[in-house]
């Protein structure tokens, strides 16, 4: 927790703890700096008041002031840099499974601005994984596109996406930069955008994604792979998406079932 830059202690010095509560007082410091941080009011990259000045103002041993530290550390809310301090940490955008969301529209839920940048927009022939997902004869055509998608002007993931050509004729008289996918398909092509499964897992980065990330090299990412279907069951879109791994967490809703 120590910081060579010193620190304006600002709002963490309005925290205030009960020792007379039930509640722990490194589960009080932890809720207290997360309420300070989810509004996103206070930037990432700010740095958390020095360990010495925060322990005084609390009347807590720092072995307690740790913990509370360590557990925000987990859940992604700062981030310790040995020799330069602790951090507020980057916004995660989180993805539970039980959402099925556009990127536009997860983003603008968050309050941040959605945009993106296309990389590339072709006709393809149906091959392979294609194929077997979207059930079509080697003759039919799909359109293949990729984008980087950005939050603020950040970028966040790498997106490159099929669909079958006769479901949505004429694409490319879009503006795919700015609008979503799922918007074009549902207002001007009738489709039902009804549910997706997603295949999630961890990768390291290729040069290129590295680079249109603009990650470090030794960065993990997320992959997701989706798998979009129509309200009648119809395959819409086969998708693999690459986000950030230090912006972008997925949540999975579990329940289990009866033995």
């Amino acid at each position: 927790m120590r910081s060579s830059t010193a620190a304006d202690p600002g709002p963490f010095l309005r925290i205030r703890i009960d020792k007379s509560s039930p509640v722990p007082a490194y589960a009080q410091i932890s809720d207290a700096i997360k309420k300070l941080l989810t509004p996103g009011a206070i930037p990432a990259g700010t740095p958390l008041p020095p360990e010495r000045v925060l322990c005084e103002h609390l009347g807590v041993s720092r072995m307690t002031l740790r913990q509370a530290c360590d557990a925000l550390e987990r859940e992604g809310y700062i981030e310790s840099h040995r020799g330069r301090g602790t951090f507020v940490a980057p916004r995660r955008m989180q993805k539970k499974q039980q959402e099925m969301r556009s990127f536009t529209e997860e983003i603008r839920k968050r309050g941040m601005t959605p945009s993106s940048r296309l990389l590339m927009f072709r006709t393809i022939k149906a091959a392979g994984s294609d194929l077997d997902f979207f059930g079509l004869p080697e003759t039919e055509l799909l359109y293949e596109l990729e984008r980087v998608r950005m939050a603020d002007d950040s970028p966040i993931a790498v997106e490159r996406i099929h669909l079958p050509q006769y479901l949505c004729p004429n694409l490319d008289r879009f503006n795919l930069a700015s609008n979503s996918i799922y918007k074009i398909l549902e207002e001007n092509y009738g489709l039902k955008l009804a549910h997706c499964t997603e295949e999630i897992s961890a990768a390291i980065p290729s040069k290129a994604h590295r680079q249109l990330l603009q990650v470090p090299s030794r960065s993990a990412v997320l992959v997701v792979h989706r798998k979009t279907y129509s309200d009648k069951e119809t395959p819409v879109e086969l998708a693999m998406t690459t986000y950030r791994g230090d912006l972008y967490t997925a949540i999975v809703y579990s329940v289990r079932s009866a033995t």
